[in-house]
């Protein structure tokens, strides 16, 4: 059943403070509510990190790896992402300028738990 299985949102960012908000409160705002956002930035010269900590104090759901400044591309941060979160049932990606529909989640994660024929 789904309601037991965790879902990691790997998050990457780059200079995305003008969309990060909108991303993070429409992924916080989902009807399905197990699931884990990991965030990693990649050495953004804006804002991008203080407000991606400052919505981690908001909530347990957030955790932000320390990237030391490191630029490691977009698919070097994904890549980072999964080898330092905790294993999961489900993994999701999503850009920092991605806007979620609150049913999203739900929709998607309740469609990997059905049977193929």
């Amino acid at each position: 059943m789904l309601q037991n299985k965790v879902v990691t949102i790997a998050l990457a960012t780059y200079n995305g403070e003008q969309h990060i908000r909108t991303q993070l409160d429409s992924i916080l705002a989902q009807t399905y509510q197990n699931f884990k956002i990991v965030i990693r930035d990649d050495g953004s010269s804006d804002d991008t990190l203080n407000i991606v900590r400052d919505y981690q104090k908001r909530t347990d759901k957030i955790t932000v790896l320390d990237s030391d400044g490191m630029n490691l591309k977009c698919p070097g941060s994904f890549y980072q992402i999964l080898r330092e979160c905790e294993k999961t049932d489900y993994y999701a990606f999503c850009d920092q300028d991605d806007s979620w529909y609150p049913e999203k989640s739900n929709g998607q994660w309740k469609n990997c738990n059905r049977k193929r024929r």
